[in-house]
């Protein structure tokens, strides 16, 4: 009877007893913020959302308003979570670190439930926090992506995937001059990123053309378009999902009906692109398994991933830590962040790069230059191998100055694995910390007229050390770097010798937004055959 009461008093007096709890929760907020220990400059946040109206849906630009205010390490609110930006090349020093043992910067995040349940936090490279496993993947993975067998082998694969592109570009120039690259390149590189992964294209360069053609349309089977536009999409719906699993808190995705839906519908799609990939790795190891041994692979990333450390690698990895075969969680998680990371970043950094040398026609002048002296003749088909690629210093400074000025991720994590000290602060052990990229690469102190446009600044010895991170640093760094390069220099290449290309309109400004990765929305572009 008395527990009745009590309730019946509580219900009679809700009214008052809301704001009651909500005033002392907003206390308790602000007092806890107000006497944390080492506080770092930054805005004072709102009770349950912290800092997000001020982050905003720009991560990137609204970073450097913050920089601008409070300098080069300030801290913000994400909902409950507490964050360090740092923009400064200096401050950089310890996440750059290479050193793997005591390294307080050995993990990308603290424990998160959302990457728990993409499955980014037990298995792959980006986010594994599971050193061991993650120190095997990371090795298997440079053992193939950074092997010289693989990369002259991908030349052959981005060859021919251009070399379609570039009849489907000659039919269409018949009716229309005018293209919108963001759409192109989408394509093209979903198809060389897929080839060089499976050995096996995604046809989605020949599905577009084939919806834009007036005239011969390449025939591709129903089943194949609707499998190759599912698989397409479901794998940009897993990048775009990163932030909502990362940032939106496991009560709101799972108890807010209208974030219930969406979170089911990321959910759904996480499965079934691991079963996808689960089907593609168990065709493949069995078409492996029926081929004799002694028959030579195409050195794709599939074939070079089974076969690792088997009776088939005659490269095998060195250290006894090492001598083990991966198993399929591991082969699919890695295809998976490799296709997921790799194409969006290369996509986008392809179309802004265009934009640049399209913008200065004087930087395009110096790359056909270039070309010439190392492949000569520039009407016949340049012969592109893996050390003529080396030779293209020019082309690599304009690639760097781009990815200064407009790099693919603006901002990256870390966390802190131990207590540290960065910039005259004390940060404690399991601290999020989040690499402002863009706020470094204009930074005065590091660029002599930061905003402006310039490749040349690459070609001399006087970069500022951790200045230019559009790979990241330290033992997190991309290990597929040399191959996304490689793949941006012969793409380059390929465009800028067979076909003349200008902007529509030469005034109009980078059209891009953030969505997980730094987006190029709109770059359209007239295009003609090069006499």
């Amino acid at each position: 009877m008395a527990s009745l009461n009590i309730i019946g008093y509580l219900l009679y007096n809700l009214n008052k007893i809301i704001p009651t709890l909500i005033i002392a929760y907003i206390f308790k907020y602000y007092l806890s913020w107000y006497t944390r220990e080492n506080p770092i400059p930054g805005p004072i946040p709102l009770p349950l959302i912290g800092n997000l109206h001020q982050i905003g849906k720009d991560l990137g630009k609204e970073a450097i308003k913050l920089q601008k205010k409070y300098g080069d390490i300030f801290e913000v609110m994400l909902g409950p979570s507490r964050v360090i930006f740092i923009s400064r090349a200096e401050l950089m020093e310890k996440i750059c670190s290479p050193a793997l043992k005591n390294n307080v910067f050995a993990y990308r995040s603290l424990p998160n439930a959302g990457l728990d349940e993409m499955g980014l936090s037990k298995s792959g490279i980006s986010f594994n926090m599971d050193l061991e496993g993650w120190k095997f993947n990371r090795r298997v993975l440079s053992h193939t992506i950074m092997s010289p067998i693989f990369l002259r082998e991908n030349i052959n694969f981005v060859n021919q995937i251009f070399d379609e592109l570039e009849n489907y570009w000659i039919n269409l120039l018949k009716f229309e001059k005018k293209i919108d690259f963001t759409k192109w390149s989408s394509y093209v590189v979903t198809d060389i990123i897929l080839t060089s992964i499976t050995g096996k294209k995604s046809y989605s360069t020949t599905i577009y053309h084939n919806s834009l053609s007036n005239s011969i349309e390449t025939e591709v089977p129903d089943n194949i378009i609707n499998e190759s536009l599912k698989f397409i999409d479901s794998i940009y719906m897993f990048l775009t999902s990163f932030l909502f699993f990362y940032i939106i808190p496991p009560f709101i995705r799972h108890n807010f009906p209208f974030i219930k839906s969406i979170h089911k519908k990321y959910e759904d799609n996480v499965e079934w692109l691991d079963t996808e990939f689960e089907k593609v790795i168990k065709k493949r190891k069995q078409e492996i398994e029926n081929s004799p041994v002694d028959q030579p692979l195409e050195h794709n990333i599939l074939n070079l991933l089974i076969t690792i450390n088997t009776e088939r690698d005659i490269n095998k990895i060195s250290g006894i830590d090492y001598m083990r075969p991966m198993n399929d969680v591991e082969i699919r998680d890695t295809i998976k962040e490799i296709f997921s990371a790799g194409a969006d970043t290369t996509r986008n950094s392809l179309c802004f790069i265009i934009y640049y040398i399209l913008k200065y026609p004087e930087v395009k002048d110096k790359l056909i230059k270039e070309y010439e002296s190392i492949y000569g003749d520039l009407t016949k088909k340049p012969n592109i191998t893996n050390e003529s690629l080396d030779k293209l210093v020019y082309t690599e400074a304009v690639i760097s100055e781009v990815a200064r000025l407009k790099p693919a991720v603006p901002v990256f994590l870390r966390a802190t694995s131990l207590d540290t000290e960065i910039g005259g602060y004390k940060i404690k052990k399991g601290t999020q910390i989040f690499t402002n990229y863009i706020g470094v690469h204009m930074h005065e102190d590091h660029w002599n007229e930061p905003e402006k446009f310039n490749p040349d600044r690459f070609l001399n010895d006087n970069i500022v050390k951790n200045s230019l991170l559009n790979f990241g640093g330290g033992i997190r760094i991309c290990p597929g770097r040399h191959w996304a390069i490689k793949n941006l220099k012969i793409l380059l290449i390929r465009l800028l010798t067979k076909f003349d290309m200008t902007l529509v309109d030469p005034d109009s400004p980078l059209k891009s937004e953030f969505k997980s990765v730094e987006h190029c929305n709109e770059l359209e572009i007239y295009v003609k055959e090069r006499e």
